[in-house]
């Protein structure tokens, strides 16, 4: 048996032994993956995205001992880099000269607790911007002198020049560079569109980093009051508004009154109802018609109904193919009068017997809304039945066949799903795209068919808006964020498809205009509040074609008398533009210098 005393003495040995070896073996393995002196090992280099002649020093140690993404740090609330970097301060000092020291300044632009989404900030030219992508929006005055903010998530985002880089990533002046080189790195781009219409609202914009993704803005403001009432108090505190809530305060979201639902769920209750009858016969009359697998659609009522003429006319006297061309009248009237001009019609008389005949005396009045959403259901039907559309009011001419603009392949925009005619207007509503609703061209695809189909179920809105051009806007806004909806609106600032703004705002541009110097598409005389109004403005610039003894005459009167056995066009359209003077302060295709102002104290455009 062997004595207890030798028992114990060896495993002492034993345990001395191997304490010994466990200790010897951690320091070895200790001194073998310790980061060394990053500015003596370039292996520990490990950032291919910085500048391999210019490290920053702090940086790469700080990745070699939290493991390069920093989550340890990010969990310990930041309390592991002070630690680390304080440490740092004499090991690996960030500008040491010689062997691969950097020239320039290292002191980081933002600090570790941004470093989850903001990594680097350039500045890009705004015309080089939109040049380089077409937002889709139109790009507004001083584009060439002023620059956008790239901000970067990461720093393998930032550009591939490293002197750019370098200073995007770091404090000093924010370097500037083109936009091609701004993104080259950038496997997506969010884009935010900002403006401070009032130079006294003291706007702030906050981007939260490290939240769920957001695709929308939250507006925050110092408002007092509701609705209406609702003003800017300074020393009120911040609360959320919506959208439509101007810098004064004044909120000009109008809630759909429960008449405004009862009439849309009359309407669209009549509609559903008789859908699959109304496809069924629309269909075979889109398929006799259709040019390119387009048509060209517009809705009247016999208030309108002159404007129509008169389209027809001057189209007829510059020798455009309507064919395609088809009308949605909304009464009798309208209907009688577009076929006697040989126009393909759609009547739908259970769906438009609610939409009154006469026109609207103003804009945004009860008739209008009706309108509106008669021009809603005509878009949704010719959409739905995989046709594209220009659809257009008929307060417009042709100089041009703007089918050849839409249908050219080889153009720089021949891929966008929408195109609007810019309104004009910078109204805080019509954000950002400021579409005009009365001259826009659709290619039918699953994207635009979702967009009108969302348009109708928002007819209660509509009617409580009495328009629908600021809906229609602000789901052109949403369904280019939720499916990616291409919108091209056609710039005030071109020459192409001018209207009512150039009309009214752009003298310059009307001068031009009657000189022959321009030579657009189109002329839409939107942005008049009345019928009375637009006949004389189209009247005195030499767009009207329509002889004065066939307006407001039903077909079969126009077809009586002498004029029986004829056609409404050889009775009723001029060859020629008949011109009128009504006011010298309104452009006008020769001089109306002699004529009354139309505007207080208004000049003579001559």
């Amino acid at each position: 048996k062997t004595p207890p005393t030798f028992d114990a003495v060896t495993w002492i040995i034993f345990l001395l032994l191997s304490c010994c070896m466990s200790f010897y073996a951690g320091v070895w393995m200790g001194w073998t993956i310790a980061p060394q002196d990053c500015n003596k090992d370039p292996s520990l280099r490990v950032l291919d995205r910085l500048d391999q002649s210019t490290p920053d020093c702090t940086d790469i140690c700080l990745n070699a001992v939290i493991g390069g993404t920093g989550e340890l740090a990010h969990k310990l609330d930041g309390k592991l880099d002070v630690i680390i970097e304080e440490a740092l301060k004499t090991k690996c000092p960030s500008n040491q000269g010689g062997n691969g020291a950097s020239d320039h300044s290292t002191n980081k632009r933002f600090s570790r607790s941004l470093s989850h989404f903001a990594n680097g900030l350039v500045s890009i030219n705004r015309k080089d911007l939109f040049n380089t992508y077409d937002l889709g929006v139109p790009m507004d005055a001083n584009a060439e002198s002023e620059d956008v903010l790239m901000l970067y998530d990461t720093k393998s985002a930032l550009p591939s020049d490293k002197e750019i880089a370098h200073a995007a990533e770091n404090g000093g002046e924010i370097p500037h560079t083109d936009a091609a080189s701004a993104t080259a790195n950038c496997d997506s781009m969010n884009v935010m569109f900002v403006k401070n219409t009032d130079p006294k609202l003291r706007q702030c914009m906050t981007i939260v980093g490290g939240q769920y993704r957001g695709y929308h803005i939250q507006r925050w403001m110092r408002v007092v009051g509701q609705g209406a009432h609702g003003k800017i108090d300074k020393n009120a505190p911040l609360r959320l508004t919506g959208r439509l809530t101007t810098t004064s305060g004044f909120d000009e979201f109008h809630y759909p009154s429960s008449n405004n639902v009862h009439q849309h769920q009359d309407i669209l209750l009549k509609y559903l109802t008789n859908l699959d009858d109304i496809k069924r016969d629309l269909g075979s009359i889109l398929k006799k018609i259709a040019i390119e697998n387009t048509i060209i659609v517009s809705t009247v009522n016999k208030g309108q109904s002159e404007l129509l003429m008169n389209f027809v006319c001057s189209s007829r006297s510059r020798g455009f193919d309507l064919g395609n061309f088809l009308v949605f009248p909304t009464d009798l009237f309208s209907k009688e009068l577009a076929e006697g001009m040989g126009i393909a019609t759609y009547y739908a008389e259970k769906l438009m017997d609610s939409i009154p005949t006469t026109e609207a005396a103003k804009y945004g009045d009860a008739t209008f809304g009706h309108v509106m959403m008669a021009k809603v259901i005509c878009v949704h039907l010719v959409s739905e039945l995989g046709y594209d559309l220009l659809f257009q009011d008929v307060d417009v001419i042709w100089f041009k066949d703007p089918m050849k603009f839409f249908h050219d392949s080889e153009s720089a925009i021949a891929n966008y799903d929408v195109y609007f005619q810019d309104d004009g207007s910078r109204s805080e509503r019509y954000a950002p795209y400021s579409a005009n609703s009365g001259f826009y061209y659709i290619r039918s695809n699953e994207r635009s068919k979702l967009l009108f189909r969302t348009v109708l179920y928002s007819g209660d809105l509509i009617f409580a808006r009495s328009s629908h051009q600021q809906i229609l806007i602000s789901l052109l806004a949403e369904a280019n964020s939720l499916t990616g909806l291409k919108v091209k609106v056609l710039s005030r600032d071109e020459d192409d498809f001018p209207g009512g703004f150039h009309y009214h705002m752009r003298k310059d541009f009307m001068k031009q205009f009657v000189r022959g110097e321009k030579d657009p598409y189109i002329f839409h005389m939107s942005w008049t509040l009345n019928k009375v109004d637009k006949l004389k403005f189209l009247r005195q610039m030499g767009m009207w074609y329509a002889n004065d003894n066939c307006i407001e005459k039903e077909a079969t009167a126009i077809l009586s008398g002498e004029n029986a056995g004829s056609d409404i066009i050889t009775a009723c359209c001029s060859p020629e533009p008949l011109i009128t003077c009504y006011y010298r302060d309104k452009a006008s295709i020769s001089s109306c210098a002699d004529s009354p102002p139309k505007d207080k104290n208004g000049q003579s455009f001559w």
